[in-house]
């Protein structure tokens, strides 16, 4: 995106809220806004953390706006429990587990935006290959334990919450975050909007667009590795003024052109120069798009009750043209372009393209009863689901020629893949939190009931082409869960809880995959002083009797077709989590924030087994899961004056092993451990203008951030960005 298109667009945004009210000042009252958002409780909840029974963290608006960031990644290091594989260097395709859930595209986490699914296709097919745009956000919520019940369709792992920019409760505002940095990378979120009665109701809206232009920190000879992203989001509210009744309306839009490829490295072209890429990846490029419809009413039964209702429905079209060949010691001259391709010889470029939607319409009814001492504070919601995805590929042919590459075969549309996948679910939710004096104990059941279905054809067409497959697949699961909470004083908590942990298997599945199943144990102690000490300690241990690994092309099967799962047996994964924070003040006008994360995960293998999935391969009982550190810790330093600060984050990972395995890591399958510091400083002009300077890997670490889905590929190096925020 130009300079001049920023501008522009920057200014369209403010001159419209500023003609609203010259005098509007900027809405800071969120919480309500929030509490608005999502008070559906079969996809979230923004009940104060310290009062659940379980690990939740809430990252606020504050939070958000100090760090700056747009790649999630980042944003979840001061989360404890949270495993990431880092791809492109951006966060473009996240890849996120929860306590050794496994990390490929997301998929064993539950993504939302504003309580709406949010993988493309999250039955059919829960790779989010889509993830929400980060830097546009408000706030995030994860969830784990035993919380991660009322969720769904995933409770193994957990589930991440992103609210959205709300519609502001003043009568008129406006926002614009302006950010570049010294490797061509631009970033501008701005929004406005407002509020104004209309007798019986006020009336409310917001415009918004994130804008995020990068030129790419690699090299690759003859062509591209940045992106461009634009992202518009549009509300519409009617509000009663009693309060009773609300109406919201959203439509967001997402266009994406990343120049990115999973091709990476060897070794020893690595440590010439981590940030090349080869010539045969020159061509590669993903385009996407994505919509969300979604209109959100509420209304007040009574002075305890309530019901909610979402109806959404998602949109979402892919097509990633990347080389399909890997790098290999035999093949690597010519994917450099060193060589030339030899008479029939050719690099096969697949046109992965995919068509997904997911659309729906879930409910909840909450309300409280009180007898004499106890408080039932109930929930009855549920969730009528249908999503499907569309494939429908090709491969075309190339030869390597002076370091281009140059077509010499096109095949037909669906000559490759040419599939199409449904999935229809109903889940139903019902909550209890029963409140007696110091002691809440919540009991909660989840049903969930999947029919999948499957069809693959043979030739370029549906009509006249065969049918080589047809697969149908039906589950049906009762998930319990109990969690109780004490306060032993006003300080001081004790916590703990079980539940039944699911997932299951793919679409593409074949007969005789399990579901996935675990049953979860969490246990903790949580402390808050009036002094401004929070301390919270929790242990943890997942028992699967069954854990699923999917099949993708990130994550591919020596033998097995692309969407297969496979059984991985009995997996224990046991751990530690701890969070602490404090502000330290003088007696003057300083302040030293002081905050400290930290994890640790022991995720095994508890059977002997073979598997197609490569990433397990042959596996022994012992053997550690693949990407999943023993050790993280993050630590946050600050200092504050009346109106500027300094932040710093340092976050390390020990190192990893990419393949199943006990013992010493070999090097050709080590992800390496490491400590980035990012670092941030702000000075708040006036109430309205805020100076930010920011570096993000600040000391400039060189290390193997994985060695999948081909290759090894490199972080990203440091990065400095200045920017301006302002407020009216």
């Amino acid at each position: 995106m130009s300079y001049k298109k920023i501008c522009l667009l920057t200014g369209s945004i403010l001159s419209l809220s500023l003609s609203l009210s010259a005098t509007s000042a900027f809405a800071n009252d969120h919480k309500n806004s929030l509490n608005q958002i999502d008070e559906i409780t079969v996809v979230g909840s923004v009940q104060n953390i310290d009062d659940i029974a379980g690990a939740v963290s809430f990252i606020g608006q504050e939070e958000l706006k100090k760090q700056n960031y747009s790649d999630i990644h980042r944003v979840l290091r001061n989360v404890p429990g949270v495993n990431v594989q880092e791809e492109d260097g951006y966060g473009l395709r996240p890849n996120i587990g929860l306590r050794g859930s496994g990390a490929e595209r997301s998929g064993k986490v539950v993504i939302m935006e504003d309580g709406v699914l949010m993988a493309p296709a999250p039955y059919a097919s829960p790779s989010a290959y889509y993830f929400p745009v980060t830097g546009r956000m408000n706030a995030v919520e994860v969830t784990k334990g035993p919380a991660t019940t009322k969720y769904g369709p995933n409770t193994t792992a957990g589930a991440i919450n992103f609210f959205s920019t709300p519609i502001p409760t003043e009568e008129a505002a406006a926002h614009a975050n302006i950010l570049v940095s010294d490797l061509g990378h631009n970033k501008v979120h701005a929004w406005a909007g407002g509020r104004k009665s209309l007798g019986a109701f006020d009336a409310g809206f917001l415009v918004e667009t994130y804008q995020d232009h990068a030129d790419g920190f690699k090299t690759v000879p003859n062509g591209n590795t940045g992106f461009d992203i634009e992202d518009y989001v549009a509300k519409f509210g009617l509000y009663s003024n009693n309060g009773d009744h609300s109406l919201e309306l959203k439509l967001e839009t997402k266009d994406e052109v990343s120049d990115e490829t999973y091709l990476g490295l060897l070794q020893e072209d690595f440590d010439v120069d981590p940030y090349q890429r080869y010539a045969a990846s020159q061509i590669d490029q993903m385009n996407n798009d994505h919509q969300t419809y979604q209109a959100t009413h509420r209304i007040s039964l009574g002075e305890n009750w309530g019901l909610t209702t979402i109806a959404y429905r998602t949109e979402f079209a892919r097509n990633w043209y990347k080389l399909h060949d890997g790098v290999t010691e035999d093949n690597v001259d010519l994917l450099k372009g060193l060589v030339d391709s030899v008479a029939g010889e050719e690099l096969r470029v697949r046109a992965n393209n995919r068509t997904y939607y997911s659309k729906g319409i879930q409910t909840a009814l909450s309300g409280s009863v009180k007898m004499k001492d106890i408080t039932h504070n109930l929930v009855a919601s549920a969730r009528f689901h249908k999503d499907s995805v569309d494939r429908f590929q090709h491969q075309d042919g190339y030869q390597m020629q002076n370091r281009n590459l140059v077509r010499t075969m096109a095949a037909a549309p669906g000559t490759q893949a040419n599939r199409l996948s449904y999935a229809d679910a109903i889940a139903l939710y019902v909550e209890d939190r029963i409140e007696w004096d110091k002691l809440s104990v919540t009991l909660g059941g989840r049903l969930e009931t999947i029919d999948t279905d499957q069809t693959r054809w043979n030739g370029a067409d549906r009509i006249d082409a065969d049918i080589s497959s047809e697969r149908d697949n039906s589950y049906s699961e009762f998930l319990p869960s109990i969690a109780a909470i004490y306060d032993i004083d006003e300080s001081l908590a004790v916590f703990g809880g079980v539940h039944k942990g699911f997932a299951a298997p793919s679409v593409s599945s074949r007969e005789g995959t399990d579901p996935e199943r675990s049953i979860v144990y969490e246990a903790g102690v949580r402390y808050g002083a009036d002094s401004g000490v929070k301390l919270e300690v929790i242990g943890y241990f997942n028992d699967y009797s069954n854990m699923l690994g999917d099949c993708t092309n990130f994550s591919p099967c020596s033998t097995g077709d692309v969407g297969d799962s496979n059984n991985g047996g009995d997996v224990n994964v046991k751990g530690l989590e701890v969070t602490a924070s404090h502000e330290f003040a003088t007696d003057g006008s300083l302040s030293f924030p002081v905050g400290l994360t930290y994890a640790y995960t022991d995720a095994k293998f508890k059977n002997d087994f073979s598997s197609d999935y490569e990433a397990w391969g042959d596996v022994l009982s012992g053997d550690e899961l693949p990407y999943v550190p023993e050790h993280q810790l993050t630590l946050n330093l600050g200092v504050t004056g009346n109106n500027w600060g300094v932040n710093s984050l340092l976050n390390t990972v020990s190192k990893t092993r990419s393949i199943a395995g006990q013992g010493d890591i070999a090097d050709d399958e080590t992800i390496d451990g490491r400590t980035l510091v990012d670092a941030n400083a702000y000075y708040q002009l006036s109430d309205s203008i805020r100076l930010t300077v920011k570096a993000e890997n600040l000391f400039d670490e060189i290390y193997r951030a994985a060695r999948r889905p081909s290759g090894i590929r490199p972080g990203k190096p440091r990065e400095i960005f200045a920017g301006i925020s302002l407020d009216f």
